[in-house]
């Protein structure tokens, strides 16, 4: 008999929505004789590049942009990488500003960048980010990502651009772990340069955007042909930008349904805290995206509890993904001041958009089991 299993790792991957699964198959279907490049002149391609300007459509409604400021990529680790090493090589007199907790594709962009430290409830304490701005060469480019793929915590994006614009400098957010979750909008937000993933909304893996701002400046990574307004070369993944596309507009009519998500994460941590009271929860005071519980048990190992848990049928991770498959203390904790003990111990709950309620249960008989197995061998 299969085991029964429960998917809580929706921050590293969602899973294929049926909306964008069927949009492809569709498309696949419509033209399997036939490659759909949008560079082509004939039928097919030109039936490409209309499925292709309509996923643009449906990506820049997701973040209030116009469609013509969407540049399709691979995902958000080219996106990142194409906007700090733009920075890094076209201003290298300049400063560039990352705050400490950005997922790796920012911090391992480009030598010599200086991180914006956290309070130790995640958050940018807004008066030491102003300090850093003047005290010393120019600045050429703040990131901060919106959402904390670890702690969810949500950073004031406006305010930081605010300040970064008033200095002189060009904004760019991460905003993988924003998109569907909380409303988003390009110029409101002040933002000249924001990254997205497809997989991270029920997309496809392996597509991406990163869209731009009306700022005057146009980070390349890829050289050598016109697609993408020739802002990124090589030929488009029509199929996967179809996919894409279909799950943002989703994404944009559902974003409801992922707010009130709070309501099981709530009753998740409070779980928690009945059963292991020494249990930390990670940037509860502060806003935080309802999808998203990070908290830590210290004396119990993440390793040892992500193995127990999935031996139990259950999926949770200890952060980031992005690391080969290594289990490592939390390089966002480490940014908010906990110790080794703490950042060892760190597990990551995230919902999404095919969780159920039983899903927590589930979660919440596992973990009792887990930790209960656990203190019976240490006893």
């Amino acid at each position: 008999m299969k085991k029964t299993r429960i998917y809580l790792d929706y921050n590293a991957s969602a899973p294929l929505r049926p909306c964008a699964n069927a949009a492809m198959q569709q498309a696949l279907g419509d033209d399997a004789e036939a490659a759909l490049n949008a560079s082509s002149v004939h039928y097919f391609g030109r039936e490409g590049k209309k499925r292709l300007e309509t996923a643009r459509e449906q990506v820049a409604s997701l973040v209030g942009a116009p469609p013509s400021q969407v540049i399709f990529n691979s995902g958000a680790t080219e996106g990142n990488n194409t906007v700090i090493q733009h920075f890094s090589r076209t201003y290298p007199q300049k400063r560039l500003l990352v705050s400490s907790i950005e997922h790796p594709s920012i911090l391992q962009a480009a030598p010599q960048l200086e991180q914006i430290p956290v309070r130790s409830d995640g958050v940018i304490d807004l008066q030491v980010f102003e300090k850093m701005m003047t005290s010393g060469n120019e600045v050429s480019l703040v990131s901060v990502m919106t959402v904390n793929n670890e702690t969810g915590a949500i950073q004031n994006v406006s305010e930081i651009s605010s300040i970064a614009r008033k200095h002189g400098a060009f904004m760019h957010t991460d905003a993988v772990q924003a998109a569907g979750r909380i409303p988003l909008n390009l110029s409101e937000r002040g933002i000249d340069f924001l990254t997205l993933s497809s997989h991270k909304i029920g997309g496809p893996q392996g597509v991406g955007a990163l869209i731009l701002g009306l700022c005057g400046e146009t980070p390349k990574l890829l050289y050598g042909g016109g697609q993408e307004k020739s802002a990124r070369a090589g030929t488009e993944n029509i199929l996967g930008i179809i996919g894409f596309g279909e799950a943002a507009k989703e994404s944009l009519e559902r974003m409801n349904h992922y707010q009130a998500l709070v309501k099981w994460r709530d009753r998740l941590e409070n779980e928690i805290l009945q059963i292991t009271p020494t249990a930390i929860i990670h940037a509860k005071d502060v806003n935080r995206v309802a999808n998203t519980s990070f908290f830590s048990t210290p004396g119990l190992s993440s390793e040892t509890l992500l193995m127990a848990l999935d031996l139990e049928g259950v999926a949770v991770s200890n952060g980031s993904a992005c690391s080969s498959g290594r289990v490592e203390p939390s390089h966002v904790l480490k940014a908010m001041g906990m110790d080794d003990k703490i950042a060892s111990s760190a597990l990551r709950v995230s919902l999404g958009w095919a969780t159920k309620e039983s899903d927590i249960d589930a979660f919440i008989a596992a973990w009792k089991k887990v930790t209960a197995r656990i203190a019976k061998k240490e006893n």
